[in-house]
């Protein structure tokens, strides 16, 4: 009878400890570019941010991956985004993160509530499902300032790095070859490469060699339902 419930017991408790686990794969990342309030002609000074009515928090961590500068920002608008942009922000929070006009290379993400874990999460997988699609797809309030980065980012340091849009990984190379030969279908984009191997394998299209042009190419992969990519900077 003992052995029966401690046998109760630890499977409770595994049940408990894989719950915690989902609960906290539920978080919030996304990895993309950031905007303006006023490319989208918002003017409002009481906000800090846009982001898109997807977005579960009340607010949001945004961080400068070129610098590694973050804040942390509570006045927050949700709405429907269909641009290039994963959020749009005043020019106070562009001003305090250092962003680049040239490279606004961005991450956003959930923030834990102050009574859990102050450790930040980060879950959201881009994934690709070619596999089984078989190739068918002016002023900021409340704000955390934490700087990682060394102060005073130039905008040269993004002039050399270029954008990469990575589809993948594919376990047959079969596969990889079918997404290229479908991109180039309908990009007018001649750099789109297989790259890896042993059962590893990625499509690449890339270098980028600015944000104008992957706007371009962001809206016509949207078009073509060709939106699992991780965007790399190098």
């Amino acid at each position: 009878m003992i052995k029966k419930k401690l046998l109760i017991f630890f499977l409770l408790f595994g049940l408990y400890s894989c719950a915690n686990v989902n609960q906290e794969a539920k978080l919030y990342e996304d990895i993309g570019f950031l905007g303006k309030l006023s490319d989208i002609k918002v003017i409002d000074t009481k906000l800090d941010a846009i982001v898109s009515n997807s977005y579960p928090g009340s607010s949001v961590k945004i961080t400068n991956l070129l610098s590694a500068k973050t804040l942390i920002v509570s006045n927050i608008e949700k709405k429907v985004i269909n641009g290039s942009r994963l959020i749009y922000v005043s020019e106070s929070v562009v001003s305090k993160l250092e962003i680049s006009k040239n490279l606004p290379y961005i991450k956003i993400e959930e923030i834990r509530s102050s009574k859990a874990n102050p450790t930040f999460v980060a879950n959201k997988a881009e994934i690709f499902q070619e596999e089984k699609k078989v190739l068918n797809t002016s002023r900021v309030s409340n704000v955390e300032v934490i700087s990682l980065g060394k102060p005073g980012l130039k905008e040269n340091i993004a002039t050399n790095k270029k954008i990469y849009l990575e589809f993948g990984s594919f376990y047959y190379i079969d596969y990889a070859k079918e997404l290229q030969r479908n991109l180039k279908s309908f990009l007018s984009f001649e750099n789109i490469v297989i790259e890896g191997g042993k059962k590893n394998y990625h499509v690449t299209i890339g270098p980028i060699s600015s944000i104008s042009i992957y706007d371009q190419l962001f809206f016509k992969l949207k078009n073509k339902n060709y939106e699992g990519y991780k965007i790399l900077i190098k």
